[in-house]
């Protein structure tokens, strides 16, 4: 019980300790502080959109073919034709 638990709290730091130490020595981490200060540099606008954004068939048809990939997936994973044993 004692392995395990030691095992649990590691698991947990290395979750925790990951992230910061992916960013260590990046151009993010070392922008912190450019980002700060141009805080009260202006505002944003948005830029305005000249049509609406339609999707495309080839996206429609790969949404409709992934629909029904998963949905076999389901049905073959729930569906069981094995014997009970007896």
């Amino acid at each position: 019980m004692k392995l395990r638990n030691t095992l649990l709290s590691l698991t947990a730091t290395a979750m925790l300790v990951a992230p910061v130490a992916a960013q260590a020595g990046t151009t993010a981490a070392a922008s912190t502080g450019k980002i700060a200060s141009l805080a009260g540099m202006g505002e944003r606008k948005s830029a305005g959109v000249k049509a609406r954004n339609k999707a495309d068939a080839g996206v429609v048809v790969l949404a409709v073919a992934a629909l029904g990939a998963g949905t076999y997936g389901v049905v073959n994973a729930v569906e069981d034709n094995k014997s009970n044993g007896s």
